[in-house]
């Protein structure tokens, strides 16, 4: 692409290229979430999860909202960073952080199978049902879902659940406190992750940029939550 940039115009002709040529485009438009791999990422913080994806779960992939601080808890997918735009340039992390909003419309099929999930009545089953509540917007839902999952999450479930009140803290907009509840937790990918975006959206970018680091150590490769960390770890060294 070097080459190629630097051939002025009427000399194109006489220049063999190098490789393939590249057409330089905006990532951003058209851009469009392959529901089964945004399920896999929503599902990449339980032990075990359901294999077909839940209904209108295209649909609500497919909402052209664009979340900038998105934490790695069931429900959230990597995916929802449509616009990167607003990252790259003037960063305000307050401004980019998210505020309890009103639910998504429609979705009515979702609903159906967010009660059909939590009448499981398993820590899997409970944890995805509230994690898919709050992606849809419905916060107060989602906290009383987790409220009903609380006794069903003990062992290595518990600190799952405490993920998810985190998630659903920062979702409501209290971004010290769900960061707090994160530093409290034991490490895992999940809680390396959301320490690291939660420090990067408020503006603590040396801190971010080392706990992104760890992060990123910690997460498989292919993985979305792995590509968002390494965009998030770029921003803290562009912004501090």
């Amino acid at each position: 692409m070097t080459s190629f940039l630097a051939v002025h115009s009427d000399s194109i002709a006489a220049v063999e290229p190098v490789g393939p040529e590249v057409a330089p485009h905006e990532v951003a438009a058209g851009f469009r979430v392959e529901p089964r791999t945004a399920w896999a990422d929503a599902t990449a913080t339980l032990p075990t999860s359901p294999t077909a994806t839940p209904t209108e779960w295209a649909t609500l992939v497919s909402l052209p909202t664009t979340v900038y601080a998105v934490p790695m808890a069931a429900g959230n997918f990597p995916q929802r960073v449509k616009d990167v735009s607003p990252l790259l340039a003037k960063f305000n992390p307050v401004a980019l952080r998210p505020t309890a909003g009103a639910p998504s419309p429609g979705l009515s099929g979702l609903r159906t199978w967010v009660v059909r999930e939590a009448k499981k009545k398993t820590a899997v089953s409970a944890l995805l049902a509230a994690g898919v509540a709050r992606t849809a917007g419905e916060l107060d839902w989602a906290g009383e879902l987790l409220a009903d999952a609380e006794a069903l999450c003990t062992g290595d479930d518990r600190a799952r659940w405490e993920n998810e009140r985190a998630a659903l803290a920062w979702q409501i907009g209290d971004a010290a406190g769900a960061l707090a509840r994160w530093e409290a937790l034991p490490d895992s990918p999940a809680v390396r992750f959301n320490r690291g975006m939660a420090l990067l959206f408020l503006g603590r970018f040396a801190d971010a940029r080392l706990a992104l680091t760890t992060a990123i150590e910690a997460l498989p490769e292919g993985s979305g939550w792995r590509d968002l960390a390494e965009l998030y770890r770029t921003l803290a060294e562009i912004h501090g």
